[in-house]
């Protein structure tokens, strides 16, 4: 998918479940989502989607962490894989 139409597909999300409130968010990249939606508890709101290339990948990651939405250490920088998950306040601890 490229990174448009993925940037297109969050900003609704966001937008319609946080009031556009980006660091109530968090992105990272992995090779396997499904093991790591498993590591992270199974969130609810858990998206994901299959960049076209690393470099589509890395550019919906950039976009939205610019916008504030919080990066997932456990992110890996190579991967096609993008996802999202709600964390709820930003001074909430995660």
């Amino acid at each position: 998918m490229e990174s448009s139409d993925i940037i297109s597909e969050i900003e609704e999300i966001v937008k319609y479940q946080a009031d556009k409130t980006y660091s109530k968010w968090m992105i990272g990249r992995t090779n396997d989502p499904e093991d790591s939606k498993t590591q992270r508890g199974e969130p609810d709101t858990w998206r994901n989607w299959d960049a076209s290339s690393t470099d589509d990948a890395e550019k919906v990651e950039l976009y939205f962490t610019d916008k504030g939405m919080r990066q997932d250490a456990e992110s890996f920088s190579g991967a096609d894989f993008v996802y999202i998950f709600y964390i709820g306040s930003p001074q909430e601890k995660i």
